[in-house]
């Protein structure tokens, strides 16, 4: 990997916040507003891994990747580079690492997963319940759409014994991880699903739920599709500052 824009930054805390464009699921407006979200709440050094440059704001350090070859892989998309950021040279100057997928939208106090000190930590899936898991034991519960980690280099190295038929076999990172039984802690509560909402069967989704802090869009519709009139917690993404 190639590191092409550089900026200086102040170490807080030796952590960093990281993110993936990869492809044209999604626009350089959606790095821009995850970094205007990110720095409402912390001045750490944020990181975007992509394969496409242009449109990013000065302020991101961009870090270019390639990723061509996994391209030709059956099944590979662009969530299993994840697993590469854990051996990315860029960020191994960090005690802790932080990752958030570009469709998240932050409209709280995410201080608890900025502090979080675990190893590897990521989202619970509690919206999907109790039955869901008894159903699907081959789905994993743990979401990467939020990941905190220190030293993953061993998951990475465990990955790389046999990738391809890793991502022929798993759906994504997440299954790859709960199959695979890769130790992983959950994140604190404060993350919920826009659309499912934040326990089994939840009626009213679509929702901003101010007893949470952050939401991820991991289904249509997507950050840009909403009317804010109908939607407020696009105001957020839009660049209004949280309450903290």
């Amino acid at each position: 990997m190639l590191t092409i824009r550089k900026i200086e930054h102040q170490m807080i805390d030796n952590y960093c916040i990281t993110c993936l464009k990869i492809g044209d699921k999604f626009s350089s407006d959606y790095v821009n507003k995850l970094y205007t979200m990110v720095r409402h709440q912390t001045d750490a050094p944020f990181f975007c891994f992509t394969d496409d440059v242009e449109g990013i704001l000065d302020g991101i350090n961009i870090v270019f990747i390639d990723v061509s070859e996994y391209l030709t892989w059956q099944n590979w998309w662009a969530a299993w580079y994840k697993l590469c950021l854990f051996v990315a040279p860029e960020l191994s100057e960090f005690n802790r690492k932080i990752f958030f997928d570009l469709d998240v939208i932050i409209h709280g106090d995410i201080s608890s997963i900025l502090n979080c000190n675990d190893k590897f930590s990521l989202i619970y899936s509690k919206w999907k319940g109790f039955m869901h898991k008894v159903k699907y034991p081959t789905e994993s519960m743990l979401n990467s759409s939020v990941m905190v980690w220190k030293n993953n280099t061993s998951i990475y190295e465990y990955w790389m014994k046999d990738p391809k038929t890793y991502v022929e076999k798993y759906i994504g990172p997440d299954n790859f991880c709960h199959n695979e039984r890769i130790e992983r802690t959950s994140i604190s509560s404060i993350c919920y699903s826009y659309r499912n909402g934040c326990k089994t069967n939840q009626k009213n989704s679509l929702i901003l739920r101010e007893d949470h802090a952050l939401a991820i869009f991991h289904q249509q519709p997507k950050n840009h599709e909403l009317d804010v009139s109908q939607h407020p917690i696009v105001e957020y993404w839009n660049g209004k500052k949280p309450l903290l």
